[in-house]
């Protein structure tokens, strides 16, 4: 296939005056006056099929998510991997690699033999980390579940997956005993993972501490048995967001893949640790959501850093965990970006140290980060990054001063196209700046959804994914995601984006947040409405609001209506949950 490169462009972007330079220790900041250029990173070919600019990824073909993760250990044996920030406790790596072998050991031991499904259901512990990666020592399929989902919940879950054992810790148990309690699929006694504050015993259960004691020998348990590394390492849920929630099914080879293709200086802020730096990252997200697992999680193990695990987020813990281990770099959802922006308790020294913040999972505008710039920074570097469940998760990222309403870059070894949606360009792949649903390619693209062929032929375009995203790309390569298709609002035949409309509203000085959804109208089809809350004393006057937007958007994403509450209902990693607007 022949390609055909766009003229070259230069594009300058000024980064508060700074240039960046990396450096082994991370991003290391000059004040000058020059510059920031990058030269197109766009590689199209007569197709209009995008592919990335980025050298290849090798080898990850033959290689499991475990022995990826634990490959250069010998250069940090010593080093911190893991802190509790809660209770304090720590792992280093030597230690953290033999507590994961003795467990993946006594999973055998307890018959849970290769492609059996291990249900955990706990919070961001590194109990949660040695479970893992564990499961995946041992040949098995960890598959994850919120710890604030309900009985009802945790049920159907376990049933979907076909779940043959359950971790969880005792603030959950009663709640997981009830879920398993007819499931006859489950092997063993519910599993407890408790730390040095809770040592609760509860009769009937197996204590984990029991199956990582120092004297279970260890052996590599997934090269004994031959698991194949197509063999499903990790299934979570995609996004209820949408519809009903469905199994993902991602391989070894998805897994090491992505984590190549996150892993290069380019896009990625941690660094490689040596004898004299080692970067420090919270693990705020959570473990239970793909994003946590591979980017926060496995990706840092990889690099040798310091994870501080968050096992419940406050803002008040928010603060002294910055104000304790001075983090290097942070990876978190649009509301964290908020509170840094906004609380007045959080000050420039609580960031003293902190090279990039990476925001995903859900849009992020400018109005949040130019107000962390002019309080707080202005020399930490903002990023976003793109992706979904079903591509492991990273379709792109961005660390190197692009336009941080952008998404930044595809990733290596990966294709991109945009595919028309509206009676004109229908089926048809579009070129720069045409807008369009966007279909991805490559190597971290899941496998399928478990027991669910219908869903995935319905997904699956070949062997390219259907994101459901709408989106663009620019003549330098630069990947922008306007929203959901099927959140995306028509009014009048137009396609309004509520991410767009969210963003005007939230620089109203008197709203704290929104959500906005689209509604039927008679004339229209349908229109606009936005969910608001205001910010404490302040009372919205709906026509008021209106006339702002009006002031500030096209004729047709004008709001129809506007209605007040308390909270906007949102998942665990920031995104809206538009269906919940909708009951509202």
């Amino acid at each position: 296939m022949m390609s055909r490169l766009p003229t070259l462009t230069r594009l300058s972007y000024i980064l508060r005056n700074k240039c960046i330079e990396r450096t082994q220790c991370g991003l290391k900041k000059f004040t000058t006056h020059r510059y920031y250029t990058t030269a197109s990173r766009l590689k199209l070919d007569s197709q209009n099929v995008v592919s990335s600019y980025f050298p290849d990824v090798t080898g990850y073909e033959n290689v499991y998510v475990h022995d990826f993760v634990w490959e250069n250990i010998g250069k940090w044996p010593n080093k911190t991997a893991v802190v509790c920030s809660v209770s304090g406790r720590t792992y280093t790596y030597s230690q953290l690699r033999k507590t994961c072998a003795r467990l993946a050991t006594s999973f055998r031991k307890c018959n849970l033999l290769p492609g059996d499904k291990l249900a955990v259901i706990l919070p961001n512990i590194p109990e949660f980390m040695i479970v893992a990666l564990a499961a995946s020592e041992a040949g098995m399929t960890l598959t994850m579940i919120n710890p604030a989902y309900t009985v009802y919940e945790i049920k159907r879950y376990l049933e979907l997956s076909d779940a043959k054992a359950v971790i969880t810790w005792s603030a959950k148990y009663a709640d997981a005993q009830a879920s398993v309690r007819e499931n006859p699929n489950i092997k063993l006694p519910i599993i407890i993972a408790n730390d040095s504050i809770d040592s609760t015993v509860i009769p009937g259960t197996i204590k984990l501490t029991d199956l990582m004691r120092d004297d279970i020998e260890e052996f590599s348990v997934s090269q004994k048995t031959g698991v194949s590394f197509e063999a499903d390492v990790y299934m979570p849920f995609s996004s209820g967001t949408t519809g009903l929630s469905k199994g993902v099914q991602l391989s070894h080879r998805n897994i090491v893949a992505n984590l190549q293709q996150i892993i290069r200086p380019e896009l990625y802020g941690p660094v490689e640790a040596t004898e004299s730096y080692q970067d420090i990252i919270p693990l705020i997200l959570p473990l239970f959501h793909i994003f946590g697992l591979i980017l926060s999680m496995n990706a840092n193990l990889r690099l040798g850093n310091k994870l501080v695990c968050v096992p419940q987020f406050s803002q008040d813990g928010f603060i002294k965990l910055l104000e304790q281990y001075r983090p290097t770099h942070l990876q978190i959802v649009p509301p964290i970006v908020q509170i840094l922006a906004y609380n007045k308790r959080i000050t420039p020294r609580h960031v003293e140290n902190m090279k990039t913040i990476v925001s995903g999972a859900a849009p992020i505008g400018d109005e949040s980060i130019s107000m962390f710039q002019d309080r707080i920074s202005d020399s930490v570097i903002f990023c976003q990054g793109y992706g979904m469940t079903e591509t492991s998760p990273a379709i792109s990222l961005s660390c190197d001063g692009a336009p941080t309403a952008s998404c930044g870059y595809l990733i290596s070894s990966s294709q991109m196209r945009i595919v028309g949606e509206n009676d004109d360009n229908r089926d048809k792949n579009l070129g720069p700046r045409e807008l369009g649903q966007i279909y991805v390619r490559g190597p971290h693209v899941m496998k399928g959804y478990f027991k669910n062929p219908e869903k995935t032929a319905e997904t699956m375009d070949g062997d390219w994914i259907k994101t459901g995203d709408i989106g663009y790309y620019t003549e330098e390569g630069l990947i922008y995601v306007q929203g959901r298709l099927k959140e995306m609002i028509k009014v009048k035949g137009l396609q309004v984006a509520p991410a767009e409309l969210e963003e005007v509203i939230r620089a109203c000085d008197k709203i704290q947040d929104v959500g906005v959804i689209g509604v039927s109208h008679d004339k229209y089809g349908e229109i606009p409405k936005a969910f608001v809350v205001p910010k404490k004393g302040i009372k919205i006057d709906e026509d008021e609001l209106k006339k702002f937007v009006a002031e500030r958007v096209a004729e047709f994403k004008q709001l129809g209506y506007v209605q007040v509450v308390e909270s906007i209902p949102k998942s665990a990693t920031g995104k809206i949950l538009r269906k919940k607007l909708e009951e509202l």
